[in-house]
């Protein structure tokens, strides 16, 4: 499929850089996905296309439903005064401000940029497929039915087809056409909620234990690396924290480097000697690793025979796995980490 598109895409599209990786998704019926990679590559046969091939005549242009351009896609599709109130109410709606594009093609490489959020995403993308279906089946609707189209009802029948497609995909999608016009916070908060993690939320340790977070980072596999932590009490009060720049290494590494890294310190501080520690970090195969001694990679033999030489200066230590969103601060200092020219420590 890749190569069919580059064969039959404009040399412009392809020197830009322009990407069809939204078009085969699967979230719309394939017909749908076919018209719009076809619209936007300029394949249809328009009246415009038509009078160049000699097909019909030079009077036979216009756009049968305005009558007052050339009936090419980027008018049909969007140039057409008719339509661009269409897109014009469909991004209002969204709650988005927006200039109309030159070109069908340019407006799908916009697109997507609009909104953010995977599931939002995938609803705006649906949402481009709907609203350009949907116009090109009123055209079809006039020229060969001679129906003539009712602008009064089409946005709701445009939210009622994105509606149905959802529904396709997540059968559990709670909201109705009528509840999606009057607002689009159903959207966005159902997905929301989908993609919530029920323990993403940091919890402070027991009474007389202190934890800490960890992370690392990697611009590359491998790239320079950072490393960041963060010590709480059993307040959530903060104690202690550092980022540190560690090199050119990969994730698993950094992320290894970074609980070396939190022991020797807490090794260095006295106030934490014969203390039960908590370590989390959201790097499951370090966690893994620490759980399990036999399963860590030899090379790094040293790095854990070193962590094991200082918990003797702990009661215990305790490793975790938890989400990035509860890992949020040791994040942040661990990018911080990648760009500093000198270690940052401070205890509190």
């Amino acid at each position: 499929m890749k190569s069919l598109c580059g064969l039959l895409s404009p040399k412009s599209s392809i020197n830009s850089g322009f990407s069809f990786a939204g078009i085969w998704k699967g979230i719309v019926p394939p017909k749908v996905e076919i018209f719009c990679w076809m619209a936007i590559i300029n394949r249809i046969n328009t009246r415009c296309m038509l009078v160049r091939r000699g097909i019909l005549g030079s009077s036979e242009s216009n756009y049968p439903i305005c009558l007052m351009e050339e009936e090419s896609i980027d008018h049909i599709l969007m140039h057409c005064h008719k339509h661009w109130l269409i897109w014009s109410k469909i991004i209002k709606w969204w709650g988005l401000v927006w200039c109309c594009p030159k070109s069908f093609s340019d407006m799908w490489s916009q697109w997507t940029s609009l909104v953010h959020g995977n599931f939002q995403r995938k609803e705006w993308l649906m949402l481009f497929f709907s609203v350009a279906w949907f116009i090109w089946l009123l055209q079809n609707d006039l020229i060969f039915q001679q129906k003539t189209p009712d602008y009064d009802t089409i946005f709701f029948l445009i939210i009622t087809r994105l509606c149905l497609w959802l529904k396709a995909i997540h059968s559990d999608f709670p909201y109705s056409p009528t509840d999606l016009i009057r607002s689009t916070d159903g959207l966005i908060r159902w997905s929301n909620v989908q993609s919530f993690r029920i323990d993403n939320m940091w919890s402070p340790p027991m009474v007389n234990s202190f934890k800490w977070n960890v992370d690392g980072s990697s611009l590359g596999k491998p790239g320079p690396s950072g490393i960041g932590g963060v010590l709480r009490n059993h307040h959530g009060h903060l104690l202690g924290m550092f980022s540190v720049l560690v090199g050119i290494l990969d994730s698993n590494i950094a992320e290894l480097r970074a609980i070396v890294k939190t022991i020797e310190l807490s090794a260095s501080n006295c106030l934490l000697h014969h203390q039960h520690l908590i370590i989390e970090s959201d790097s499951a195969n370090v966690i893994s690793w620490m759980h399990k001694p036999h399963n860590y990679p030899w090379k790094h033999h040293n790095l854990f025979s070193y962590i094991n030489r200082l918990n003797a200066y702990f009661g215990s230590i305790t490793y975790s796995h938890i989400f990035r969103e509860s890992n949020y601060m040791a994040d942040c200092m661990a990018k911080q980490g990648v760009r500093r020219s000198s270690d940052f420590v401070v205890w509190f």
